[in-house]
């Protein structure tokens, strides 16, 4: 089972599916609505700033557990 988090569409109110990893290296991801052509990815400058910041809350989650 893929880990997605869900974020409301800016246009048309929708859900967008977003699997961080993958949005981590670059892909990006359409909005569910087939009307609507929004799609939401990181500029590549992003890319850096979000993966450390992935594998620092990564690294939070196992010490809690």
């Amino acid at each position: 089972m893929k880990d997605y988090s869900e974020i409301q569409c800016p246009s048309c109110q929708g859900k967008i599916l977003i699997d961080p990893k993958l949005l981590i290296q670059g892909s990006s991801f359409s909005c569910s609505n087939q009307s609507c052509d929004v799609s939401i990815s990181l500029s590549s400058a992003s890319h850096q700033v979000a993966e450390s910041a992935m594998k620092k809350f990564e690294q939070l989650k196992q010490n809690i557990n």
